[in-house]
């Protein structure tokens, strides 16, 4: 009888470790097989050009090789940091949110502390003041697009809430603002001298 019993406990056994191998390997294949949906370059895409949906195509990556790519969703509308040939997939760290300069635009970074950030992000629009010695401020540009908004470390401070975070905030952190050409020079003096304000705008 025990005997018998112990040829049923040797079966089982064997059945139950058959059971876990299999459904281990069964899970590494899913693991190994497991897909993303990334972006890719159709074409060569130089630095600073506006991502659009016919220059990427869709492309299936193994999720464990997938790690910082972009879907072709998140990459439409965003701007290329570096070029990129045919071919290539697209990491979300090789973008940046905010269109490219518009035609007879400049970029002007201007020096800023929280409360003249006005909290801005890139792609939302602000009034430009100028501080005067007299105790005004007049707005002398209005409705100006926000390109970058840059920490101490000169990396970006868009943290997805809509604020502005500084490593320091005693010392200055930088907006990017897109100028026109014909009035860059004003703006580029009054920020040499620290004498800009920023107010939130809206179209």
């Amino acid at each position: 009888m025990s005997r018998k019993i112990g040829i049923v406990l040797s079966v089982v056994l064997a059945l139950v470790f058959s059971f876990l191998i299999i459904h281990t390997a069964n899970n590494r294949f899913e693991e190994v097989t497991k897909t993303i949906i990334a972006a890719r370059a159709k074409q060569h895409i130089t630095a600073g050009s506006e991502i659009t949906a016919d220059m990427i195509e869709e492309v299936a990556v193994q999720e464990a090789a997938g790690k910082g790519l972009i879907s072709p969703e998140e990459a439409v509308g965003k701007v290329a940091r570096v070029s990129m040939v045919g071919g290539q997939n697209i990491y979300a760290d090789a973008l940046e949110t905010g269109k490219a300069l518009r035609t007879g635009y400049v970029e002007v970074f201007v020096p800023v502390d929280l409360a003249s950030s006005a909290c801005a992000i890139p792609g939302q629009y602000v009034n430009v003041h100028k501080v005067n010695d007299d105790g005004t401020a007049p707005v002398i540009l209005k409705q100006v697009r926000v390109l970058h908004s840059l920490d101490n470390q000169g990396g970006g401070t868009n943290d997805g809430g809509g604020t502005l975070k500084l490593v320091d905030s005693s010392k200055p952190s930088a907006i990017g603002l897109e100028v026109p050409e014909a009035e860059a020079e004003r703006i580029v003096y009054a920020a040499s001298q620290k004498d800009l304000y920023l107010t939130r705008s809206s179209l």
